[in-house]
């Protein structure tokens, strides 16, 4: 504790290197997770392929396969989620539909609650039945490769303007407190404190309940409120604004 209090009251660092190093590390656990998430799929994503293939479109429209209707009922997020393949029309009734995805010989719909969206097919596509398997396992190669090299700074982008967000907010613990930080101080600060507190929301997810926007927000006021006096300096002009003249 004593080494981390000196850091965020006497170091000249900007904190910027520990947010960059977070994120790294935000990064490869995410790439990680899909690496170790996502191969777990493809069997089952090549079992569907093999149900629904082949499909061929000629000229904006489906030729294959012909007079065919097939259902696959699913759940996504919790609620009933269609595939639909049905070559006997070109149209269908969107008011009667559910949602999912639909596809028709002419028309590709979407529908997702009150939302529908119809696209006319165009061009020529052909998806045969066959053994996709070491093709999504290389897409997921590039997914993850692509994560471990990007999302870095990516994240380190996204929480350096958190970070200064809540750089912001700290007046606000300042003024309680009658303290002044400087602007490094109140980086290095919010750094560990945001880190701290990301951490804690992690925990949260893990148990099944998720730590809102909100409750983040207001963790961190929280923190700031505790944290900024034992590194601020007193500020001698709120000190005087709050003095009372007694009378002699």
């Amino acid at each position: 504790m004593k080494k981390m209090m000196n850091y965020l009251k006497n170091s000249n660092a900007t904190g910027a290197l520990l947010l960059l190093i977070f994120a790294a590390l935000v990064a490869f656990h995410s790439a990680y997770s899909l690496n170790k998430i996502l191969p777990k799929g493809v069997p089952y994503v090549q079992q569907f392929a093999d149900e629904i293939l082949p499909i061929k479109i000629e000229n904006g429209k489906l030729v294959e396969p012909q007079n065919t209707v097939k259902v696959y009922k699913h759940e996504f997020a919790g609620q009933p989620f269609s595939i639909v393949v049905d070559t006997t029309r070109d149209m269908l009734e969107e008011q009667q539909m559910e949602n999912g995805i639909y596809l028709t010989r002419s028309y590709l719909y979407g529908i997702n609650g009150k939302e529908i969206r119809r696209q006319t097919l165009t061009g020529n596509v052909n998806l045969p039945k066959q053994d996709y398997t070491p093709v999504m396992k290389m897409l997921i190669n590039w997914l993850v490769w692509g994560v471990v090299l990007i999302a870095p700074f990516f994240n380190f982008a996204c929480f350096l303007v958190a970070v200064l967000f809540y750089v912001f907010c700290t007046g606000f613990a300042c003024v309680l407190n009658r303290v002044t930080l400087d602007f490094k101080t109140k980086m290095r600060l919010n750094t560990v404190l945001f880190i701290l507190v990301y951490l804690i929301s992690d925990v949260f997810y893990a148990l099944g309940a998720g730590l809102s926007l909100t409750a983040f927000f207001l963790l961190m006021l929280a923190l700031q409120i505790v944290c900024v006096k034992p590194l601020g300096k007193q500020d001698e002009k709120l000190v005087k604004n709050k003095k009372i003249d007694i009378p002699q």
